[in-house]
């Protein structure tokens, strides 16, 4: 529903630091959550960064990951 973070960024020219926080620190919790599931995507991008209705990030297009 909100798309990718690229063009959500594009949209804005520039994030405030506040929104900005709060978008990487979902970005590190999921690829923490991921890691620990022995998962590497190996293709972060903003192009694979979703975000849902309510601003929440997804992190999406796992086909160069490594699950080892």
């Amino acid at each position: 529903a909100g798309g990718d973070l690229l063009n959500y960024v594009r949209k804005r020219k520039k994030l405030d630091e506040e929104e900005a926080k709060v978008l990487f620190k979902q970005i590190i919790q999921g690829l923490g959550y991921i890691h620990k599931k022995r998962i590497l995507h190996r293709d972060i991008k903003l192009d694979n960064i979703l975000l849902d209705g309510k601003g929440r990030v997804k992190i999406a297009d796992f086909s160069a990951a490594y699950i080892g």
